[in-house]
């Protein structure tokens, strides 16, 4: 792991296309939307006419109607929340007459009810409201204003912002205007998605925003042919193409959900739902939450749908086949070379198709269970393929799972990023080539289904790096909580793309089973694992460092608490000097002739670096702040 949440950092990071080439992008690193962002904006149903009531009767509806349980956590206001000027301060304010509580007050009601809290805004002189409607000098925009307005968003508890892109000012660099609210907001003191909506990619936008609009505006139509304004299959087709670019913190959006707003059929619908949830796109509805139909819910609410798009993956599906109108989409589930993959069986045309999926088209052999999402059944074992019919405009979507695997040998090198499932890991780019398991905290878990210990395993080894404070590793067969055969410690190996392999005795496993690794820890990141194997013979617990070497064992530890960061000494009276860095090198502070555990305090959560320096020796510390 190269970086953990940093307050602005670019991540490197790799994504997977349908060719089965991997492509790099450079993406921000926030630590926010780390799955699509899922909640609701005033547009689509209202347009410009919102207000502090309409908009509290939504809040109470999003809890009441169970979409907030699903999921849909963010409550955003569109365009038009603002007065049509600033304050005597110069800071945007809302519109007296519409919301005469302020801003301030919508926050807290809405935080209230268990949802976070959206806002517009606009990165030129007005927004596109007030630039269409004509109120001349609105200062609406926040072109130059940046950080004051970033300012007023947190006073006010706003936790999403959407960021469009009208009036632009003379001579103003579409750009730079947004890596301007990119860096407000990063120095505002609270955290805030940021939402590009500049109505197409550019390839600045991954290093800029946590998501970024594909398309032109969305309209409640099935085709809207080559208009600006986008159906919801153009919407589809544009998206697709920046597929290798999307991950963990930075989504493509094909732009809101029309579902419940009347222009569409049911099929249609189900289709934008089920295609958004493919291609890992931001699910803000876009309806009267007021007023939906059980239709409706049963598309929105479904969970075993949302799961797909909230797979912490991350990976955008991509077409893997298409002929005839009639189209076989894919996400893998969990990793790449994972067991479970999401399948959309897509119909462009007029009339019912039956539409096959070949098995070997999604990487399978062998033969494999079928689950269909929408009928909420599992329809069997098949082998080769599977048919189904789909109607006109319609979407199958399955959940696809292979076979019983061959047993895999506990004696050969099992690379982490191939597990079965997981819970609060992710992978990445390994140093030392591949990827390798990370951002693991206290309660994480990894499962390999199927491992074969033959005749006795009583070693594990694992290829390990640790930049923070380390924990442990439980090995437990069968289940979360099950035969606990060993544990082995993780300890600090010098920053999170150092390798070390790290041994341990165990009680002597048998014949095949399931294994469950288990990470435990104190707050924070724990580790990262590249690899892992059994042995038979008993070894004594060992740590062999590789890579940057380690001049001894560590003279200092640190620990975090409410955004204090401890250095603590392991040796009595020793005297030292610190120096403080954040993640991109800017110097936070330096402290000289220190004695005992130092307390620093920093502003923000994010990845800092403590370079200890005694007696002629210096120690580098990376410590996450939460």
């Amino acid at each position: 792991m190269v970086m953990k949440k940093t307050g602005l950092f670019l991540l490197s990071v790799l994504t997977f296309f349908s060719t089965g080439y991997f492509f790099q992008a450079e993406a921000l690193n926030n630590g926010l939307a780390k799955t699509p962002p899922m909640g609701w904006n005033s547009w689509n149903i209202f347009h410009e006419n919102i207000n502090e009531t309409q908009i509290k009767q939504i809040a109470d509806a999003m809890v009441t109607s169970g979409m907030k349980d699903a999921g849909y956590i963010y409550l955003n206001l569109d365009d038009n929340w603002m007065a049509t000027s600033r304050d005597a301060n110069g800071k945007l304010r809302a519109d007296p007459t519409r919301f005469p509580s302020g801003m301030k007050a919508l926050g807290d009601y809405i935080h209230s009810k268990g949802l976070k809290f959206g806002i517009y805004g606009d990165r030129g002189l007005r927004t596109c409201h007030h630039y269409h409607s004509g109120p001349q000098g609105s200062g609406s925009g926040s072109y130059n204003k940046e950080q004051l307005d970033a300012n007023t968003f947190a006073e006010w508890g706003v936790d999403y912002l959407k960021y469009d892109n009208c009036d632009p000012a003379p001579n103003s660099n579409q750009q730079r205007d947004y890596e301007k609210m990119r860096d407000a907001l990063a120095n505002c003191g609270r955290d805030i998605v940021f939402s590009i909506c500049a109505w197409g990619y550019q390839n600045w936008m991954p290093s800029t925003g946590n998501l970024w609009r594909t398309t032109g505006d969305i309209t409640d139509k099935w085709d809207n042919g080559n208009d600006w304004f986008v159906g919801i299959i153009n919407a589809i087709d544009k998206n697709t193409e920046y597929a290798s670019v999307a991950g963990p913190g930075g989504w493509n959006d094909p732009d809101m959900l029309e579902i419940g707003n009347g222009g569409c059929t049911i099929e249609e619908y189900r289709t934008q739902m089920s295609m958004w949830c493919i291609m890992a796109a931001p699910l803000i509805a876009g309806h009267d939450v007021r007023k939906m139909s059980q239709e409706i819910k049963d598309i929105l609410l479904n969970k075993e749908v949302i799961a797909i798009n909230q797979d912490s993956a991350g990976i955008q599906g991509t077409r893997v086949k298409a002929a005839n109108g009639l189209e076989v989409w894919c996400k893998p589930l969990g990793s790449i070379n994972g067991t479970t993959k999401a399948v959309a069986l897509l119909n462009r045309n007029g009339s019912a198709k039956d539409i096959t999926i070949n098995f070997s088209d999604i990487g399978f052999s062998d033969t494999v269970t079928v689950r269909d999402l929408w009928a909420k059944a599992d329809r069997g074992s098949f082998t080769g393929s599977y048919t189904m019919s789909v109607p006109s405009h319609g979407t199958g979507l399955l959940l696809i799972s292979s076979g019983p695997a061959k047993p895999i040998s506990a004696f050969t090198n099992i690379e982490a990023e191939h597990f079965s499932l997981k819970s609060g890991i992710q992978t990445e780019t390994c140093s030392e080539g591949g990827e390798d398991i990370g951002y693991i905290q206290n309660g994480s878990y990894a499962v390999y289904k199927n491992i074969d210990f033959e005749d006795g395993a009583d070693s594990f080894i694992a290829r390990v790096s640790c930049g923070g404070t380390g924990g442990k590793i439980e090995i437990r067969i069968d289940s979360i909580n099950g035969t606990l055969a060993g544990t082995c410690e993780v300890t600090e190996t010098g920053d999170w793309q150092t390798w070390s392999t790290i041994s341990c005795s165990i009680d002597t496993i048998t014949d095949a089973h399931d294994l469950y690794l288990i990470f435990t820890g104190d707050e924070g990141y724990l580790f990262n694992i590249n690899w892992f194997r059994f042995e038979s013979g008993k070894v004594e617990s060992k740590y062999r460092i590789s890579g940057p070497a380690l001049n001894g064992s560590s003279t200092f530890k640190t620990s975090v608490s409410n955004r204090n960061i401890f250095i603590i000494p392991q040796i009595n009276n020793i005297s030292f000097s610190i120096s403080l860095f954040e993640i991109d090198g800017r110097l936070v502070t330096r402290r000289n002739s220190l004695i005992g555990t130092v307390s620093v305090p920093v502003a923000g959560k994010g990845v800092y670096i403590v370079n200890v320096n005694y007696n002629g020796n210096i120690e580098k510390k990376v410590v996450s702040v939460f």
